[in-house]
């Protein structure tokens, strides 16, 4: 439970928080549970400009009513991101280990196993924090101002809560320079190794904490690979934007024929190999820009059974949404003339700013532009240890289409 005003009537400094007022009318959104108020919705920007980057804040309607504890910051557009429904007056380390604690019981009801996404973010009512959990280990992520103020407090509750052997804090996310922080080199606490072991199912990955991308794996496609099982047995793969070859191991555990990784990462691509290896397969690696090695397969009359594209997110913002679409359309193309007369494209996008229904039709665009016809045979989201909250669609970002072009 959050604490309630009177036991927290001071700040350890002293001081309570400053209240906010918002703009007549902007306060719909958050009265239906959305946890962000924008630059613009607020009545007097020029009081946040004085407190500093993180600072706790009330925020109140344009009458002057209550509506939540925040941490604000007047440098990026999302300018307040609320941590609770209730007036508070600091945020400690019991207040982090209550959050923990919670985050903790619903993934015991989700996995028997340790290794996934123990928080995420908004979804966990700790917003700007995401924490990864390779079973003993800890990758940690901070991408706001507000989180970073608290870090020693959210340290001590995620060593209460789950004792780990080791945390690495990761300080070069892009998010952190619009909220005005530094970028940092990983920083270890306790004990890491290099590599964690960890299983999706049947299937075992040797995880590069030290040297991977974000927090070393992405847990969010986990269900989504499980779901190509049943499709893969003598099956010829091909895992675009492979990284270390998640959806290819996956794979050839299920059966396939061949898998082959793209990626422009040779490291990448060497985890790849080595995690087919782990479970006793083989997979071949290309190396090079996706579009450049995908036209190149197509010269050489190359076809395969099943095409994954994973690509990152190809539409960041807004303003990149003609370009970035324009990209999607061009790699689902390039995927849809590598299939073979009847074949699976499993068709993802991370980009929340990119519809379903748009990725429906790009899927459909790649398919008539090979005179074939598409039938999608699942719609798979992000996975359940990245819930996501039903008044912030901004949350569910994850789409996968698996559609039969024949």
């Amino acid at each position: 439970m959050d604490r309630e005003f009177p036991r927290c009537s001071a700040s350890p400094s002293g001081a309570r928080p400053v209240t906010i007022k918002l703009k007549k009318g902007t306060d719909r959104r958050l009265l239906r549970g959305h946890a962000w108020v924008f630059s613009n919705e607020l009545q007097d920007h020029a009081t946040l400009k004085t407190l500093a980057p993180g600072s706790l804040v009330h925020l109140a309607n344009h009458q002057g009513k209550f509506l939540a504890t925040a941490y604000a910051n007047h440098k990026p557009l999302i300018a307040a991101r609320i941590v609770s429904r209730r007036p508070l007056a600091y945020l400690d380390s019991q207040w982090f280990t209550e959050r923990i604690h919670e985050a903790l019981v619903l993934r015991s009801a989700m996995f028997t196993h340790h290794d996934y996404r123990l928080i995420y973010g908004e979804a966990d009512q700790l917003p700007g924090l995401v924490v990864d959990r390779f079973g003993e280990y800890l990758a940690v992520q901070i991408t706001t101002a507000g989180m970073e103020r608290v870090r020693a407090e959210i340290e001590q509750a995620l060593t209460a809560v789950l004792q780990p052997q080791g945390m690495l804090w990761q300080g070069d996310d892009a998010f952190r320079d619009l909220e005005g922080l530094p970028t940092a080199d990983p920083h270890v606490i306790g004990h890491v190794p290099p590599r964690v072991e960890i299983r999706e199912g049947s299937v075992k990955f040797s995880v590069d904490l030290l040297g991977g991308q974000k927090t070393g794996w992405f847990f969010d496609q986990r269900d989504n690979r499980l779901r190509l099982h049943k499709y893969a047995a003598g099956q010829r793969v091909l895992d675009v934007f492979s990284y270390a070859g998640g959806w290819a191991t996956h794979a050839l555990v299920a059966g396939a024929k061949s898998a082959t990784c793209v990626d422009r990462s040779e490291k990448a691509l060497q985890d790849a190999a080595a995690n087919a290896q782990l479970n006793g397969s083989q997979l071949d690696t290309i190396r090079g820009d996706a579009f450049d090695v995908m036209r190149s397969l197509i010269d050489q009359g190359r076809k395969f059974d099943i095409v994954i594209v994973d690509p990152p997110a190809l539409i960041k913002r807004k303003k990149d949404f003609d370009a970035g679409l324009q990209a999607y359309f061009q790699i689902n193309r390039l995927a849809a003339q590598l299939l073979s007369s009847h074949g699976l494209l499993v068709s993802c996008s991370c980009s929340y700013h990119l519809p379903i229904d748009q990725l429906r039709e790009i899927v459909q665009h790649a398919a008539a532009f090979v005179d074939k016809s598409a039938r999608i045979t699942e719609i798979g989201q992000q996975s359940t240890d990245h819930p996501s909250l039903p008044s912030m669609p901004e949350l569910s970002y994850l789409k996968a289409l698996f559609a039969w072009l024949s």
